[in-house]
């Protein structure tokens, strides 16, 4: 074997293995939305407002805590995946890191300009004192999050067609 086809090979293999990696995190990412679409929004606008506000409390205290660490390496892997696939030429995991990388930016976007405000917000209500028009920041924040939804599920599900048809 030439020194050629093994420098191929194991471009081929660090491809393959960020491919990987991209679809770990990303399915990490990826799961809050579809855990939301399946679930809690549904449950969310059937909740009273001392209820609601402990669950969006309880969540986002999770969420500052560890969503840094699974977006920052979903956003690594994500754009190393394009970088490598361009280097290597591979056109379809080129174009679908490219579509999951422009979903979770766009995710990141709206929750920094959307979600996190709202987030911060509801932060100081507690199950005994809130707003009287409560139920408009709940329904602005699903709203917003809903395009979040839109932008990973076309991220991931790009991310497995590539994994399928590469």
């Amino acid at each position: 074997m030439s020194s050629n086809s093994v420098n191929i090979e194991l471009r081929t293999m660090l491809l393959n293995f960020v491919f990987f990696l991209t679809l770990f995190f990303y399915a990490f990412t990826a799961s809050q939305p579809l855990f939301y679409w399946m679930a809690v929004t549904g449950a969310s606008r059937n909740m009273g407002a001392p209820a609601y506000i402990e669950m969006r409390n309880r969540i986002d205290d999770q969420m500052r805590k560890r969503g840094p660490l699974v977006y920052y390496s979903t956003l690594v892997t994500t754009l190393a995946l394009a970088v490598f696939a361009t280097i290597q030429g591979e056109p379809v995991v080129r174009m679908v890191s490219y579509i999951a990388s422009m979903g979770l930016v766009t995710d990141i976007m709206l929750m920094m300009k959307g979600n996190i405000p709202i987030n911060a917000i509801i932060q100081n209500w507690t199950p005994e004192r809130y707003p009287a028009d409560w139920q408009i920041y709940r329904d602005r924040w699903l709203k917003i999050f809903g395009y979040r939804q839109i932008a990973l599920c076309i991220g991931f599900f790009s991310l497995l067609a590539g994994a399928v048809f590469k």
